[in-house]
């Protein structure tokens, strides 16, 4: 092939197209890069004249890819994020310490218990280690890995899902919190098979923790709406509140049973103990991999001594889906 090619782009033309992509505005997109919209225009046009088709179909609001758009903006994504690991390989050379940023997704069900434990070792072991944490459920962790807006997500795994790498970290036992008063309160170790009560609070649709709380629960989903109060939370601590001031009962993973309301107790469950594996998952295979271990030993090095020690063969480890 002789050497004629006439495609000829900037990686800022492909930064504002996927701008405009990701805000279906070319106001906000300019507004989102810094830059007036006027010039956001121009260059997008240029980049469509340089590859000779039109990218986005302006009379649609908000604004949409024309077919020849959709087929390649995934590579558009892929090129600019290839681009950016020359800056990171180029950071990393110039000193001898695991350093750089990094993006963590967070389920909500781990953040508030985890994160605590987390930072002060990441602070004292890579202390070179920039985290941007942001909390997301599962579905919106995996959005955000393929579309690069973060690197890797804690999450309960596994997933399965392709092209989704994942590097289980520790598992965690659940138990149940109950009022002191409760039908369950007397029994010293649980059965699953105990939990028929219909009077169990759960978190809202989207946590992948309630489908593993109704794995667990032989109950049905319709028995649940003949109750007086139905509600569901997007918060464990509200439920552990709801138990502890009004009654019923809830499942607790392990970190978060740290602190319990006066009125309320914790019952184990007999073995096979039902739990859920905490890992990481990236799309970017070694990409950052250096990182993502660092947050992996951080994280370890945080957890109390009885969770790392947890053997999966006592366990019941639920599906994450």
């Amino acid at each position: 092939m002789g050497n004629n090619s006439k495609v000829n782009f900037s990686l800022t033309q492909l930064e504002y197209i996927v701008a405009v992509h990701k805000w279906g505005h070319f106001a906000k997109a300019a507004e989102a890069c810094h830059v007036t919209q006027p010039t956001l225009s121009m260059q997008i046009q240029k980049a469509e004249e340089s590859l000779g088709a039109v990218i986005f179909d302006r009379s649609k609001k908000p604004i949409l890819l024309t077919e020849v758009g959709k087929r390649i903006i995934d590579q558009i994504q892929l090129v600019l994020f290839e681009a950016k690991k020359i800056e990171d390989l180029i950071a990393d050379l110039s000193t001898g310490q695991v350093k750089g940023g990094l993006v963590l997704g967070i389920i909500p069900t781990v953040a508030p218990y985890l994160l605590p434990r987390l930072l002060p070792q990441v602070e004292s072991l890579f202390p070179q280690i920039e985290l941007q944490i942001k909390e997301m459920q599962t579905h919106q962790i995996i959005d955000a890995l393929n579309t690069d807006e973060i690197d890797v997500g804690l999450l309960a795994t596994p997933l399965k899902i392709s092209k989704i790498f994942e590097y289980p970290i520790y598992f965690e036992p659940f138990s149940v919190l109950c009022r002191k008063d409760h039908e369950l309160s007397h029994q010293k170790k649980i059965k699953h098979s105990a939990l028929k009560y219909n009077d169990i609070w759960l978190l809202e649709e989207g946590h992948c923790l309630r489908n593993q709380v109704l794995d667990v629960c032989a109950i049905k989903q319709d028995k649940m709406l003949k109750r007086k109060y139905k509600f569901e939370s997007g918060s464990l601590e509200t439920l552990k509140n709801l138990v502890n001031s009004y009654g019923g009962y809830t499942l607790l993973p392990e970190l978060a049973t740290d602190s319990i309301g006066d009125n309320t107790q914790l019952i184990p469950f007999e073995r096979p103990i039902p739990a859920r594996e905490i890992g990481l998952v990236y799309r970017r295979e070694h990409y950052k991999s250096e990182l993502i271990e660092a947050l992996a030993d951080a994280i370890l090095e945080g957890l109390p001594e009885h969770i790392r020690k947890i053997r999966q063969k006592d366990l019941d480890v639920l599906p994450a889906e």
